[in-house]
């Protein structure tokens, strides 16, 4: 049982994580200050810290939450009543501000193991093909936006739009139909599932696209996962 609500829209940003002549490939995250304020709304500024440590020199983040009986009987943990119960995850340098970056990662990793966000690492392989956005140079700038998301009964991603500047450039439906879902706009074509490595480019199958996913919240070939 997830501890938390499901990111809305506006709490996921998209970042551009490979650059090609016909198109570029998204990701979706959520960003620190996301996971405090949902911390803060499930369990109130009180009943939640973090904290960070290093052990052989990696920095390692941690998120330590406050349960009392009543809280742990709906969230189903089983421990001594009334006391911290903390979750730790290592983190990854950024490009920029490395420290920073990496007690970020740290503490973003550490509420995906609390739960946060967790829907995320069920995002399908998001192609946005050359026509719909701006290349120059093999970089795009373009600000990509979630427009709109739904989850199924199994908290998956089963609707995702995305817009740059208001206009829709890429939209997955799944097999199960969201409630109300927004209907995609005429005349778009979604872009066949071509899993490649988000670090290489290298197409990699959806067997090893969906293990990475789930592992390391983004699609690596075998080679990438073992040198990261």
């Amino acid at each position: 049982m997830n501890l938390f609500r499901n990111l809305r829209a506006e709490e996921i940003e998209c970042r551009v994580s490979r650059v090609t002549d016909k198109g570029v490939v998204l990701l979706l995250y959520k960003t620190a200050r996301t996971d405090a304020d949902l911390l803060d709304e499930t369990f109130g500024p009180g009943r939640w810290k973090n904290d960070f440590q290093i052990i052989d020199g990696v920095l390692y983040g941690g998120i330590g939450i406050y349960f009392e009986d009543i809280t742990m009987s709906q969230a189903g943990i089983i421990s001594n009543l009334r006391e911290w119960v903390w979750k730790w995850d290592a983190g990854t340098e950024s490009n920029t501000e490395a420290e920073k970056g990496r007690a970020s990662d740290a503490f973003k990793r550490a509420g995906f193991k609390w739960g946060l966000g967790r829907e995320l690492y069920s995002a399908p392989f998001i192609f946005v093909p050359a026509g719909k956005c701006r290349i120059v140079s093999g970089k795009c700038n373009d600000k990509f936006d979630v427009a709109d998301i739904a989850y199924d009964a199994n908290n998956k991603i089963c609707h995702l739009r995305i817009e740059v500047k208001g206009e829709t450039v890429y939209i997955f439906t799944g097999n199960t139909a969201p409630v109300e879902a927004p209907k995609p706009a005429k005349g778009f074509e979604q872009e066949p599932f071509v899993p490649t490595c988000a670090e290489c480019g290298k197409e990699i199958s959806e067997k090893v696209h969906d293990y990475s996913v789930k592992k390391y919240g983004r699609p690596l070939c075998m080679e990438c996962q073992r040198n990261g």
